[in-house]
């Protein structure tokens, strides 16, 4: 259910879409840098919680792309 609310939400807000998916990567980016150059474990958990929304971005890119397309 809140994976069809979001593809919908997406194709709706595509700016926000992008914002919020390029906002994550570049904290990822940073996170995985501060945890290999200074070694701060409790970046670790930042990772974690990024990678976490991966399949959920995933399963609503894939219905978005099978029921909401143009």
């Amino acid at each position: 259910m809140m994976i069809v609310g979001y593809a919908k939400f997406s194709k709706r807000h595509p700016y926000f879409h992008i914002f919020l998916i390029s906002s994550l990567t570049l904290t990822f980016l940073i996170s995985a840098f501060i945890l290999i150059e200074y070694e701060t474990i409790e970046l670790a958990g930042v990772i974690i919680l990024i990678g976490s929304t991966l399949p959920f971005f995933a399963k609503a890119s894939k219905y978005k792309q099978q029921y909401l397309s143009d």
